[in-house]
């Protein structure tokens, strides 16, 4: 047996033994201990005296299998513990976790509160702002289920809270919010828009009656992600009925203001307005037209008045500042003439207005109307002239139907007492009541042919015949009384298309005026001529002529002319009825005179 004999420090070498595999022996003074799962175990042997080395084989083996299950405990505690440390790891990082996720939860509800806070401050202002407000306002969810309202929608609508908040807007009372205008206007309309200003929707309630209301909508997105709809809701039905009423007022007033201007332009009316505060005149162009202005000349009130006929103008102007005055309570109507145009023409103008005045008695507005009267001046001078050429008629027919129908009864009542007794002033007793009788007939056919004309009923019956026989047919009875020859000259073989017995009635009254302006001539001649296509007829005498002058008027109705200051009987128509007659023959009349060398009456006839 081989022996190892004991060191200075009587130690065995130190065995380092690894876990899971065989342990290698080596001299160690010391074997400290394990930290680790890879460190081998260190046993410490004491040796005392020699050691046979079969001894120490075996105690090596038994250190060995000492180290080994030492190692293997160790290895047990270290898995044990590793084990242990991972599971405390584990745990410690999901307590970790679950801090984190706590950590979270604790900040989201610490975010909740904060807005649930806020919400509750907004909910606590808006309270506020609703409670403070008269108009009716609804406060509703996304589903319009209604969350809140005011006052003034309980006072308007006459409903209560309890029937009224968390219940659907359109459920309310026994559905009288379920109007298509308002169901169109949240459920389409706000959705798309976000917002809805003066929707306007007409509905009959039950309580109050008919309603015009102006709705306003705002879809408001909350702070947590819900939704508002602000319905405010304004009752503008008084506003529509005075609408309405203005509306109905505007247009009875423009109809009354169109019917008024119908009636201003068919009366032919101008219109005016001056303002005495500022001098502005505004008149129209009608008026401006019967002033000789442009329809868009601006003109002053001292421009105005120079317009005004010189002898009007200063009357005018008082008439007008006694109404600014008060005056007649500030109305005025005046007629006066306008200033003489280049062809010493005027107008004459019909003034009519009003002032008006303030609460001061300060006239501040002075509006009229203008009318051009210049034709109803001229008619009325005209009928003053008719009325005194009627009552000169009058007079005139008075006095030539009274004295041939005194001289025809002084014949009569002779020719009555003689009856019996015949003498011989029978022959001329006859003679007189026969002229005297043609001197009736006579004026009452040129009244009764005057008032044919008048009435346009003077009808024609032509015929052909010849005219020289007409002339001498006309005329017997003159060359009869032998007083007086009738000479015919020219082509007497000329035939015309004519009404015989109207053209012999104007002959007759050409001879008869011969006679009567032209007694010292007591050859009368007639001429027929052919010119053209036209026959003419001419009668003629060597009196005294005719004034230039009174020409012009011979063939007027009742003008009798008087060439010598003298007064002739008749009735002023026969020359009227000739040349109306002459005229119904589409023919011409006319006269030639020169004073001194006589007159020819002359007409023409268009030839068959």
């Amino acid at each position: 047996m081989t022996k190892i004999k004991k060191t200075e420090k009587n130690l065995l070498p130190v065995v380092k033994v690894p876990v899971k595999e065989d342990v290698p022996l080596e001299t160690l003074d010391q074997v400290p201990e394990p930290t680790r799962k890879d460190t081998l175990s260190v046993i410490k042997i004491p040796v005392t005296g020699d050691v046979p080395l079969e001894v120490l084989d075996v105690v090596l083996k038994l250190a060995s299998i000492e180290a080994v299950y030492h190692q293997a405990d160790i290895d047990l505690v270290t898995n044990t513990k590793d084990k242990l440390i991972e599971q405390l790891e584990d745990e410690l990082l999901l307590a970790h976790l679950d801090m984190k996720r706590i950590k979270a939860e604790q900040k989201e509800l610490n975010n909740k509160l904060n807005l649930a806070n806020q919400e509750l401050n907004d909910l606590s202002y808006t309270e506020r702002i609703i409670n403070s407000l008269r108009d009716p306002l609804i406060v509703m969810d996304k589903d319009l289920k209604v969350m809140r309202c005011t006052s003034g929608f309980y006072n308007k609508f006459k409903v209560t809270e309890i029937e009224t908040e968390g219940h659907y807007l359109f459920d309310l009372g026994n559905q009288q919010w379920n109007i298509p205008e308002l169901r169109y206007l949240l459920e389409s309309i706000l959705p798309e828009k976000k917002i809805v200003i003066d929707f306007e929707v007409t509905h009959i309630f039950p309580e109050i009656g008919r309603k015009v209301m102006s709705l306003n909508a705002s879809q408001l997105d909350k702070v947590n992600g819900g939704q508002l709809i602000l319905l405010d809701i304004k009752d503008i039905t008084e506003k529509r009925k005075i609408e309405d009423g203005l509306a109905e007022i505007e247009l009875l007033f423009q109809e009354s203001k169109d019917r008024l201007q119908l009636a201003v332009d068919a009366a032919g009316l101008g219109t005016w307005d001056y303002n005495t505060l500022t001098g502005e005149l505004i008149s129209d162009s009608r008026c401006n037209e019967m002033f000789g202005l442009l329809p868009l000349d601006e003109i002053d009130y001292d421009h105005f008045i120079k317009k005004i006929h010189e002898q009007d103008r200063e009357h005018l102007d008082e008439i007008l500042k006694q109404a600014l005055n008060g005056a007649n309570f500030g109305e005025y109507e005046e007629e006066f003439r306008t200033v003489e145009t280049r062809d010493k023409n005027f107008k004459w103008i019909k003034f009519k207005g009003k002032a008006y005045f303030n609460s001061e008695g300060v006239a501040y507005r002075l509006v009229g109307t203008t009318l051009d009267i210049t034709v109803q001046k001229m008619l009325d001078q005209a009928t003053k002239e008719l009325l005194k050429k009627k009552d000169d008629f009058m007079s005139i027919a008075s006095h030539e139907l009274k004295t041939p129908i005194t001289v025809l009864k002084a014949s009569l009542q002779m020719l009555n007492r003689m009856k019996d007794n015949p003498t011989n002033m029978l022959p001329r007793l006859i003679e007189q009541a026969n002229k005297s009788m043609d001197k009736v007939t006579t004026l009452i056919e040129n009244l009764l042919n005057t008032n044919k004309l008048n009435e346009g009923q003077l009808h024609l019956n032509k015929t052909s015949f010849i005219i020289a026989e007409m002339i001498a047919d006309c005329c017997q009875h003159i060359r009869v009384a032998g007083e007086y020859s009738i000479i015919t000259e020219g082509d007497k073989n000329l035939m015309v298309y004519a009404d015989a017995n109207r053209i012999d009635q104007v002959v007759i009254n050409f001879v008869n005026n011969a006679i009567k302006y032209a007694p010292a001539s007591k050859k009368i001649h007639a001429k027929i001529e052919k010119i053209n296509n036209v026959v003419k007829v001419s009668v003629s005498d060597n009196g005294p002529g005719i004034p230039p002058e009174k020409i012009p008027y011979l063939f007027d109705r009742y003008y009798r002319a008087d060439s010598s200051g003298m007064q002739y009987s008749g009735l002023g128509l026969g020359l009227y009825i000739s040349a109306e007659i002459i005229k119904k023959h589409n023919g011409k009349i006319g006269v030639d005179s020169e004073i001194g060398k006589g007159a020819t009456f002359w007409f023409t006839l268009p030839l068959s």
